[in-house]
């Protein structure tokens, strides 16, 4: 059965996310709202993550790989991002995108149940589908 979603912060305005955020108040357009994590399988989650539990698991995996490979340093966040969108298009077809690095800031909008977004150590990984 699927799990509930929340509502959006706001009717029509995709949700806006920044690696450099801490735990805590995150303003948008004026509402506070706290943004919540979950720790599983050695990763702090976004949560409630918009992907299937297995799905999660995989990126966090599939990550801790792929950082473990690339020696944890932060110019190889590129090789580290094609690593994963290729495992990702190949298991779950095209149009994936990922975002790897220690201080970003994005604007997305994807598809229903193919968004997570996470940490490992002070890495901050974000992936999802859109075409």
């Amino acid at each position: 059965r699927p799990r509930p979603r929340p509502p959006p912060p706001h009717p029509g305005n995709p949700r806006r996310w920044r690696s450099d955020r801490r735990l805590g108040a995150m303003a948008q357009e004026g509402d506070k709202r706290v943004e919540e994590y979950k720790t599983l399988w050695g990763a702090r989650i976004l949560w409630p993550a918009d992907i299937p539990d297995n799905m999660c698991q995989v990126a966090v995996e599939q990550a801790q790989k792929a950082l473990e490979e690339a020696g944890k340093q932060e110019k190889e966040g590129q090789k580290v991002a094609e690593k994963l969108k290729k495992h990702f298009d190949e298991n779950y077809g095209p149009y994936w995108h990922v975002t790897v690095g220690k201080n970003f800031g994005c604007h997305a909008v994807h598809e229903k149940q193919r968004f997570v977004y996470f940490y490992i150590d002070q890495f901050a990984f974000m992936i999802y589908k859109a075409q």
